[in-house]
């Protein structure tokens, strides 16, 4: 089964979210909890894009043996 990257980078952004809100309710402090949250989300979707990345590589690949042959 497939995920659009679209899916994929939603719900990253959506767990981190939701940790983010868990944090606050439990006392953290806001700025703490904002920073650790910009850095989740440059990762977590720089690895979204990096995975979509090599997905289209291994297409790309595929297609070029189904015509090859």
């Amino acid at each position: 089964m497939r995920i659009s990257h679209k899916t994929m980078y939603q719900l990253v952004n959506a767990a981190i979210v939701v940790a983010s809100l868990i944090q606050l309710i439990r006392g953290y402090k806001w700025f703490i909890v904002l920073i650790c949250a910009a850095t989740f989300a440059v990762i977590g979707n720089l690895t979204v894009w990096l995975a979509g990345s090599r997905q289209r590589a291994i297409d790309r690949k595929r297609k070029r043996d189904y015509y090859a042959s």
